[in-house]
């Protein structure tokens, strides 16, 4: 296949020919003539309409407007490139108001988890309470039965008995009091603390 200079097929004078060296990649190249187009020049007709206005064009300065858009085509993109900054202006703000929600929301989420922690501690230590007096009520009643049946012959060592018996359980019972109010704590920081989270 020679090239005899023969002209490719197409309309007279429309494109210009011109000739490019085509390279294959097995090595092989090849002269082939090339068509390019003109730019279509578009001049405007003597009787067409003018601007509304000297000095201002529909769409914008032509000078920044693409080459070959329209003034109808122009006006959508101007009214597309609004709508889209409206669309995220409301859309920050509706990412404003729903963090703001949300900070309400953790906040009263905390007061809950933390008024509910302060009622259980508080009911804890009135139970305690209540049970610290019911021990000595049983003491009590316990010693005055004690001298009710043996007035005489209660001796001084087992009022003394009663009495160890009575502060060595009443030691046992703040000791343990104190344990389960250190475990009581940490298990409420701890719900505290997943909760926050």
């Amino acid at each position: 296949m020679s090239d005899d200079g023969k002209n490719t097929l197409g309309l007279r004078g429309g494109p210009r020919a011109g000739n490019v060296k085509q390279s294959f990649s097995h090595g092989r190249t090849k002269n082939v003539v090339v068509e390019t187009k003109r730019k279509r020049v578009v001049v405007p007709k003597p009787g067409a309409a003018k601007p509304a206005a000297p000095g201002t064009v529909r769409g914008g300065d032509p000078a920044r407007r693409p080459a070959g858009i329209s003034d109808v085509e122009m006006d959508r993109r101007l009214k597309a490139v609004q709508a889209a900054k409206a669309r995220e202006t409301e859309d920050a703000a509706r990412r404003v108001s729903e963090e703001r929600e949300r900070d309400a929301e953790r906040s009263r989420r905390r007061e809950e988890a933390e008024t509910k922690d302060r009622e259980i501690l508080e009911r804890e230590q009135r139970s305690k309470a209540k049970a610290e007096a019911e021990e000595a009520k049983n003491v009590k009643q316990k010693q005055q039965l004690c001298e009710q049946l043996h007035p005489k012959r209660l001796q001084k060592s087992e009022q003394q008995n009663l009495a160890g018996s009575f502060k060595s359980s009443q030691n046992n019972r703040v000791e343990k009091n104190r344990l389960a109010q250190i475990a009581t704590q940490k298990d409420a920081a701890m719900i505290t603390a997943a909760r926050v989270n």
